[in-house]
C-alpha cells in the first residue's frame, strides 16, 4: 500500500536526519556558473523562483531548471548552478569570501538576474548510512509538467517559495519539512516504477511488508523466520532475495535500524538508559551499550552528553 511505503520513508527520514538545514536565495545574472563542493550526506535543493538555470551533477545528470521547478541531490554530490553552461564555474565558498552572500541573498554573475533560486540541505547523519541513501539517483527533477496527478506536491513547492520569501520566525523549521514531504513522495515514486536496491524493496509487496513489520515494532525479537512469515516466503528465499536487495542480511538491517532509532532517542529524549535499551530490542542496559559501542565506537552515555561530537558533521 502506498500509506505503507510512506511510514517506512518518513521513519528513515525523519530517524537519520539531524535537522540541521541551511538555506540562501540565489541570484544569478549573465556568465554565472557556481560550483558547489560535494559534501556527503547532505541532501541538497534547489527551487527556481524566477527564470531558468542549468543543474549538473557529474557527467551524466544534468537538466534546466525552470521557474516552479525543484531538483533534489540526495548524497552531496558536486554539482554546478549555471545561467551560461560556457563560464568558468567559481567555488561557492569563493563567491562567500568574496562578498557575494549578502543578508541570506548569493548574487553572481552580470545582473539583473535570469535566474532567483532558493537553495539548501538536510544534512543527515554520516555515521549512520542508511540503504535507502544508496538506491537514490544523482538527482530528482520535479517538474510542473510531472505533478498534475499530485497536486498536493505542487502546493507545498509554492509554500517553499512564500516561505523563503517572507523569511519569517521559523522559516528555517518549515522549508525543512516542507522539504522532507517532498523527499518522501518523491522517493515514493521512484519506488514505484524504476528504483533499485532499497527502493525496488520498497515497491516489492514481500519484501516491504517485512520492512514494515520491522519498522512498526524494532523493539521484538524479531527472528528471520517471523520476517519471513511476514513477507510469505520461506525462510531461504526470503533471507536471499532481502540481502539481495536491500544490500545487507534481515538481522543486519534490524539491527542496524535499532542502533539508529537508539541514537535519535538518546539526542533528542531524556529517557532513561533502560529505556532507550528497551525501546531498541535490547533485554539489558550492558547488552545495549556493548553494541552501541561496537559499531560507533563510542558508548551511549558519552554520545548522549555530546551527540554532534559524533555524527560526522
Amino acid at each position: 500500500m502506498q500509506t505503507d511505503k510512506t511510514d517506512i520513508l518518513s521513519d528513515v527520514f525523519s530517524t537519520l536526519r539531524l535537522g540541521s538545514q541551511f538555506y540562501f536565495q540565489a541570484e544569478l545574472g549573465g556568465r554565472a556558473a557556481v560550483h558547489v563542493p560535494e559534501e556527503r550526506r547532505h541532501i541538497r535543493f534547489h527551487l527556481a523562483l524566477s527564470g531558468a538555470c542549468g543543474l549538473s551533477v557529474g557527467e551524466s545528470a544534468r537538466i534546466e531548471l525552470a521557474q516552479g521547478e525543484m531538483a533534489l541531490v540526495p548524497n552531496g554530490a558536486a554539482q554546478i548552478l549555471a545561467t551560461d553552461l560556457s563560464a568558468q564555474p567559481m567555488a561557492l565558498a569563493e563567491l562567500i569570501a568574496a562578498g557575494a552572500l549578502r543578508s541570506g541573498v548569493l548574487v553572481g554573475g552580470e545582473m539583473p538576474p535570469r535566474a532567483v533560486l532558493v537553495c539548501g540541505f538536510l544534512a543527515l547523519d554520516e555515521t549512520m548510512p542508511h540503504p535507502l541513501m544508496a538506491s537514490l539517483p544523482a538527482l530528482i527533477h520535479l517538474r510542473a509538467a510531472d505533478l498534475g496527478a499530485e497536486p498536493w506536491v505542487a502546493a507545498a513547492l509554492r509554500l517553499i517559495e512564500l516561505e523563503a520569501n517572507l523569511s519569517g520566525p521559523g522559516a528555517h523549521a518549515i522549508l525543512a519539512r516542507l522539504v522532507e514531504i517532498i523527499l518522501v513522495q518523491a522517493t515514493r515514486r521512484l519506488s514505484a516504477t524504476n528504483g533499485h536496491g532499497f527502493l525496488r524493496a520498497l515497491g516489492d509487496p514481500r519484501l516491504s511488508a517485512a520492512l514494515r513489520t520491522v519498522h512498526q515494532d524494532p523493539a521484538h525479537p524479531w527472528r528471520v523466520g517471523d520476517l519471513a512469515r511476514a513477507a510469505g516466503m520461506s525462510r531461504t528465499r526470503f533471507a536471499a532475495r532481502f540481502a539481495g536487495e536491500v544490500g545487507m542480511p534481515p538481522m543486519d538491517y534490524l539491527t542496524s535500524w535499532r542502533l539508529a532509532k537508539a541514537r535519535r532517542l538518546l539526542a533528542d529524549t531524556g529517557l532513561g538508559m533502560a529505556e532507550v535499551a528497551e525501546r531498541c530490542g535490547y533485554a539489558s542496559v550492558p547488552s545495549f551499550s556493548r553494541r552501541f559501542k561496537e559499531r560507533f565506537g563510542v558508548g551511549p552515555g558519552a554520545f548522549r552528553r555530546s551527540p554532534g561530537d559524533f555524527t560526522g558533521r
